[in-house]
């Protein structure tokens, strides 16, 4: 049982690691800033985290490689949705402070809870329906939609829940068995949906960013969904979302005020930890629902 408990830990340390890096990221799309073209921003972010995947997945998967011509058309779909999600997460940190993306992103539970009831079936019960209303007042009282200059970025944040929730429950539909490997095509195809931004927009000012751009790439992005597809292995996905809603938010909002000087709006705390605790009571109740 000690040995059990032991091992299990590890894929929660994985676990809190990929919400910690994940956390980094708004801060490093902040440095970087208009230095370097948006679009060109995002490929790039993906291409760097498909480099790292490639030199350091093979030790874990050796026959990552090895897939069927259905199973690759459902990576390409999947590294669209990818290349989509990551893009407007990244226009939502270049257009509005920090605190507003993750916060508005831990949304996106009670958005996989509507993709969930039309594309598979599962039923909403009245506690979900409650939490359900709960978020939207929360979003309400954080009002992403105000006409003040984080309106743009808010907008983005709010897309990026809905195409992030609309993610999961497509891989929820393929209902493969995890592989590491995967992580590694999605990146793949990520990279080729976004390849041809970088020639029509540009690269800016590359080289004075290229330190941020690269931690950006390999920890923010890179090693945190190696860190996260590792943890999925063992932990079932409404543990890990419980761990992400909490962490992700507190890392992010601490860097960002730290470093960039990032202050909280009342309505934004009011509204900011309605919308944590709600999601995070979806994730416990749903998980109590599975073990009935």
């Amino acid at each position: 049982m000690a040995k059990k408990k032991e091992a299990m830990t590890k894929y929660y340390i994985f676990m809190f690691l990929a919400a910690m890096c994940i956390g980094t990221i708004g801060v490093f799309v902040k440095l970087i800033g208009s230095a370097l073209p948006a679009m060109s921003l995002n490929f790039l972010r993906i291409f760097i985290a498909m480099l790292f995947l490639f030199v350091t997945i093979p030790f874990l998967d050796k026959k990552w490689y090895k897939v069927d011509k259905q199973t690759l058309k459902e990576y390409a779909f999947i590294g669209f949705l990818y290349a989509l999600a990551l893009s407007l997460f990244n226009m939502a940190n270049l257009h509005a402070p920090v605190q507003n993306v993750v916060l508005i992103f831990s949304s996106f539970p009670f958005f996989v809870l509507i993709f969930a009831y039309f594309m598979l079936g599962e039923k909403i019960t009245s506690t979900k329906l409650g939490l359900l209303a709960i978020a939207f007042v929360a979003l309400a009282i954080i009002n992403p939609f105000n006409s003040g200059a984080s309106l743009l970025g808010n907008i983005f944040a709010v897309a990026n829940a809905i195409v992030f929730a609309f993610l999961v429950v497509q891989m929820r539909m393929q209902n493969k068995k995890h592989n590491i490997g995967d992580v590694l095509w999605f990146m793949i195809f990520a990279s080729v949906f976004l390849l041809p931004f970088p020639f029509i927009y540009g690269l800016g000012e590359i080289v004075s960013i290229l330190p941020y751009l690269l931690v950006l790439g390999i920890v923010s992005t890179g090693l945190a969904y190696l860190f996260y597809n590792l943890a999925l292995e063992r932990l079932e996905a409404e543990v890990s979302s419980i761990i992400v809603i909490l962490v992700n938010p507190l890392i992010a909002i601490t860097l960002a005020y730290v470093i960039l000087g990032e202050m909280l709006s009342v309505r934004l705390i009011v509204g900011g930890s309605i919308l944590l605790a709600a999601s995070l009571y979806l994730a416990l109740h749903t998980k109590n629902i599975e073990k009935e």
